[in-house]
């Protein structure tokens, strides 16, 4: 009885959850994301990278976008994001980064920034970046949470290690 009262529980909430976020996926670049429905599109661009997009009230601004890796590495490139953010005045107060992703962010004339890139096969990465007012931090904390949580590859890599162990070459 319990285990069907559990299962019942279960069924009832998840459509409910799922109705409060849609799936975004980019094969372009190969990562997927979880995106609030209460945010709309307002900019997809024509080379096919992401998507922009702000809640109903444009209290904040969600950007989506994968890139290719010109120069170094994920790190690299991790390490320019984060100076970018600081050129354009954010001061960053909080930023955890590793070779497979990085999470940061600062405030900036009373707005709030919170940056998360992972890295991507084919050297590429992809990258969420949402700017709101401080004002409404506890409004948007769970969808930054989620967001995070969220943001991953679709791809899985294969090192050349993998590939010559898969292969062998006989002589």
């Amino acid at each position: 009885m319990l285990a069907r009262l559990t299962a019942f529980l279960l069924i009832s909430i998840t459509p409910a959850q799922a109705a409060d976020w849609w799936s975004y996926e980019n094969a372009r670049f190969g990562y997927a994301i979880e995106l609030p429905s209460e945010f709309r599109l307002s900019a997809r661009p024509d080379n096919g990278d992401g998507l922009t997009l702000t809640p109903a009230d444009q209290s904040a601004r969600l950007l989506v976008f994968g890139t290719n890796i010109l120069d170094g590495d994920f790190s690299t490139e991790a390490n320019t994001r984060m100076a970018l953010a600081k050129d354009d005045g954010w001061q960053i107060s909080y930023s955890k980064s590793n070779s497979h992703g990085i999470s940061f962010s600062g405030t900036r004339q009373g707005r709030i920034v919170y940056v998360r890139g992972v890295a991507l096969c084919n050297g590429g990465a992809a990258f969420f970046q949402i700017d709101y007012p401080k004002t409404t931090m506890q409004r948007y904390d769970a969808v930054v949470m989620r967001l995070v949580r969220s943001l991953r590859p679709t791809k899985k890599c294969v090192s050349t290690t993998q590939i010559v162990k898969s292969f062998p070459v006989t002589g």
